[in-house]
């Protein structure tokens, strides 16, 4: 059935810009239609594509013709119904999709009609309540085989009841049996020895005392946070966020690592399992549990760095070793490889018997392995082998199990080449004809050791000089007992041998104690080197001993004789120094060390051009000849130069000459006498009585010259400054004229200033007197209040009451200094406090500002003379106003100083003066 109508889009049905309107039409998942009162549809929402329906082949049909037939009628009729009543009624009917499956579908029309009451049609919702439809049709079924089960069960009734009640009884015993089990599970929860909580949304619903011990928190402290807090990083907190995600997408447990940081800060390795609290809920949220593995981290670490050890150790060991099980190789070293001439490629996995020159050797070697796997202890052999090249060598093996608990692990072994070894012995043997012919007949102590330190020749001086015969010595080692009783001087001694041999070091006057047999103790120097065969080989090594046991008494003497002139030398506290004849230094004292500044062992052997400047080195060198060429004694005046910081030093030389036992000149001795200090003071004393004559004249015509001629100009040039400025109409000169007026103004403070300090340095008696300093503040106050008013301040004396303090008149002049500058200085609309406070013995009078303050560093520099703080550039001012205030508080006995405002920017400048 098919009918054709103009096609209404969906812009008909909402108003123009209202596309919220188009959005929920469109995105809901019911479906909207319109019908013309034909019943041909209008418009459907685009969801009907779910049926396999298109929406735009539905529009211009008959909404009928997908309806079920078997609702078809019913549902024709009441949309006729509905058009004659002009109302619309909530049917269910079946709808039809593409492949003919059935849906249920209910259906909301409602009804439309325009002003005059006709209808263009209805407009609907139908909704899919297929679902509900087959639950409705379930439950009926369920109801009705219920109502047959309760029919059924009816004749039961009694014996159910009976049975009921024992179910009632057991059940409650099951609910109390759950509620200790999870009463218990509470409490496993709480006691785990690992990490447990449960985390909803990244934040921590619940967590047990572990957790809280391994992230380092209080249970409260981390109870609805989120889990941020305990990453050390973004990433890390993403990756196990996506772990979570694929836990609630797969609905099964995963298990992952990560790192979190404590709450002291160390970042700790945790290994993390993961699980929905409720796998047919998860938004309740996932259980989680923790375990610290940072030790374990640490502990696989240091195993992967000490595998890498032994594998770098087994790799670079400069012998052969292997591991081999069933008498093949699984694994060799490069210079296992070098000793047989193969490729490792080419040994491992291959059975050894290549490497045997016939099997009675191979099978020989395999049963000393056969004894290793049984008694489990290392063991060594010697045996033969051929390489690649086919040449036979000598072998020494040692066996150990890889693991002696558990044998299948391996053997592991070392294989050393030592036919040049067995040759050498055979050699050293062939030493004997050489030891009869010349060794026996030297007459030095003669011996050598083949390389495992066992003596093989010991001539007749050694048995002279050691008393032991060389039957008793030969072919061990145990001359080293003999000479050597003391264990720890023996070892000693034997590391230099072992040296000598293993090591290839040469000993030259090497000198031992030895012990000979009849117990006397003997003084040997050695010279000693290895010996080596024609490939250069080490095969033993040789020593020569010469007795120099009287030398060393001579020595020992001659030793304490010159430690005894040393201690002479160093307790003279002049500084003194000798010399040989050819300018290099024998020694000195320490007086001389001290001076110079340089150590005697740095000194001994050096001339004075490697110690001093080129100037005073030549100095000197001409002085030493001179002393050579004229003898006797030599004094001058010169300078030295410290080593340590090149200070230079005015002294005096005092040198003679020293001679050998034949009269022949050997050197010169010096002592040096410092007079820095008495040239210094001399040189100042000089100055002093110099200054002493010209001051106090020089001050007075100083004086003079401010206070009355240069103030005389400065005061003329006022003068006609002021007339100019009266006289004056031009503007540009008007200004001219107030910059010489300011510049002369301030020529006029600077030199009354100068002349004010000048006068209070020169003053030799001042008179005091009891004097209220509350009516002194209050008229310098009065002096400024105009200034302050300029800049809108307000000069606020504090005190109350009489504070009495010995002064004189130009006390003012510091009141009113301190006052000016707080005026000058601060900002505007800022008052300035004036206070006098109680300080024992003293009045402390301050004033307090509210300018930039001073600086830490300028306040000591402030009250010198001509010092200004480095703040106060801009402000005009000579810089001798704070240096009267100090002197001037001087004068009275009293103290001066400035500190910051502790109640906000500014500064406090205060004076004491001495109470009355």
């Amino acid at each position: 059935m098919t009918a054709t109508a103009d096609y209404v889009s969906i812009d008909d049905l909402v108003n123009k810009g209202e596309e919220k309107y188009r959005y929920l039409i469109e995105n809901t998942n019911d479906m909207i239609y319109i019908i013309n009162e034909e019943g041909v549809v209008l418009y459907i929402s685009p969801q009907i594509k779910r049926y396999g329906i298109d929406p735009e082949e539905m529009v211009n049909n008959y909404f009928e013709n997908y309806i079920h037939p078997g609702d078809r009628e019913k549902e024709v009729a009441d949309f006729k119904k509905g058009m004659r009543e002009k109302k619309a009624f909530t049917t269910t009917f079946r709808l039809l999709d593409s492949e003919g499956n059935v849906h249920w579908i209910e259906n909301y029309p409602y009804f439309q009609s325009d002003k005059d009451g006709n209808s263009p049609g209805i407009i609907g919702v139908i909704r899919d309540v297929t679902r509900h439809k087959i639950a409705e049709d379930e439950l009926k079924k369920y109801r009705n085989r219920l109502e047959e089960f309760v029919e059924l069960r009816t004749s039961e009734l009694e014996k159910a009841n009976d049975q009921l009640k024992k179910e009632i009884l057991e059940r409650k015993r099951a609910e109390e049996t759950l509620k200790q089990k999870e009463k218990h599970i509470s409490r496993l929860f709480d006691v785990a020895p690992i990490g447990m909580g449960v985390t909803c949304d990244r934040k921590i619903l619940d967590s047990n005392e572990e957790a809280s011990h391994i992230l380092g928190y209080l249970k409260e402290e981390i109870l609805g946070k989120d889990t941020r807090m305990f990453y050390p990083s973004d990433e890390c907190y993403r990756i196990v966020g996506e772990e979570m995600e694929a836990v609630i997408r797969e609905k099964r447990t995963r298990t992952t690592q990560t790192r979190f940081r404590h709450k002291d800060g160390r970042i700790i390795n945790i290994s993390m399992k993961l699980a929905l609290l409720d796998k047919e809920d998860p938004s309740r949220g996932i259980i989680y549990t923790l375990q610290d593995i940072t030790e374990k981290k640490n502990y696989e670490k240091e195993i992967k760095e000490k595998e890498a050890k032994i594998r770098s150790v087994f790799l670079a060991t400069p012998i052969g070793i292997g591991v081999v099980w069933d008498r093949a190789f699984r694994d060799v070293n490069d210079n296992m490889c070098e000793l047989v001439g193969y490729s490792r490629e080419e040994i491992v996995g291959v059975n050894s018997k290549f490497l045997y020159p016939d099997e009675e050797e191979y099978y020989r070697v395999g049963n000393i392995l056969k004894g290793l796997v049984e008694d489990k202890e290392p063991i060594q052999a010697q045996g033969k082998w051929i390489r690649k090249d086919g040449k036979k060598i000598d072998v020494a093996f040692t066996f150990a199990l890889i693991d002696p608990k558990n044998p299948p692990s391996g053997i592991t072994f070392t294989v050393e080449d030592i036919t040049e070894k067995l040759l050498d012995d055979e050699k050293i043997c062939n030493l004997t004809q050489f030891q009869q012919t010349v060794i026996e007949n030297a007459d030095i102590w003669l011996n050598v050791l083949n390389k495992d330190a066992e003596v093989v020749i010991w001539n007749n001086a050694a048995e002279k000089i050691s008393g032991y015969a060389r039957e008793e010595i030969i072919g061990s080692t145990k001359i080293w007992d003999l000479l050597y009783p003391v264990e720890e001087y023996r070892n000693e001694v034997f590391a230099e041998a072992k040296a000598i041999l293993e090591q290839g070091k040469r000993v030259a006057g090497l000198e031992t104690t030895i012990t000979r047999k009849d117990g006397e103790e003997r003084i040997i120097s050695w010279n000693s080197r290895n010996l080596v065969n024609e490939n250069r080989d080490v095969i033993g090594s040789i020593a020569i001993g010469n007795d120099i046991t009287q030398r060393k008494e001579a020595e020992k003497v001659q030793k304490t004789y010159f430690h005894f002139l040393q201690e002479l030398l160093d307790a003279i506290p002049l500084p003194v120094f000798y010399k040989n004849k050819d300018g290099m230094y024998l020694g000195c004292n320490k007086a001389f060390e001290d001076f110079i500044g340089i150590k005697r062992e740095e000194l001994v052997g050096r001339t004075v051009f490697e110690l001093a400047p080129e100037d005073l080195a030549q100095q000197y060198y001409e002085k030493d000849n001179e002393l050579f060429e004229n003898g006797e004694i030599q004094v001058y005046e010169s300078w030295t130069e410290s080593i340590t910081d090149g200070s230079r030093r005015r002294v005096v030389f005092n040198k003679s000459l020293f001679t050998y036992l034949n009269g022949e000149k050997a050197g010169l001795v010096g002592a040096i006498f410092d007079v820095t200090e008495i040239k210094e003071t001399e040189e100042m004393l000089r100055k002093y009585a110099k200054q002493l004559e010209n001051s106090n004249e020089f001050k007075g015509i100083f004086t003079d010259i401010l206070s009355h001629d240069l103030l005389n100009h400065a005061t003329v040039i006022d003068g006609y400054t002021h007339l100019l400025l009266i006289e004056e109409d031009d503007e540009n000169k008007l200004q001219k004229l107030d910059r010489i007026d300011n510049t002369n103004q301030k020529l006029i403070e600077i030199i009354e200033c100068v002349a004010a300090f000048a006068k209070l340095e020169s003053t030799d008696e001042i008179d005091f007197e009891p004097v209220d300093i509350t009516n002194i503040l209050n008229d310098c106050r009065s002096h400024f209040e105009y200034q302050a008013a300029q800049k809108e301040m307000e000069i606020v004396l504090e005190t109350k009451g009489r504070y009495d303090a010995l002064v004189n008149p130009m006390i003012e002049e510091v009141f009113a200094n301190l006052i000016s500058n707080a005026v000058k200085y601060g900002p505007e609309n800022e008052n300035i406090k004036i206070d006098v406070k109680d300080q024992d013995e003293y009045w402390k009078v301050t004033v307090t500002d509210s300018g930039k303050g001073i600086a830490d560093e300028d306040k000591d520099l402030i009250f010198d003379r001509f010092k200004r703080a480095s703040g106060n550039c801009k402000i005009k001012g000579s810089g001798l106003g704070l240096a009267i205030v100090r002197r001037i508080v001087e004068l009275h006995g009293g103290e001066v100083g400035v500190e910051d405002n502790p109640d906000g920017t500014g500064s406090i400048f205060w004076v004491t003066l001495k109470k009355a």
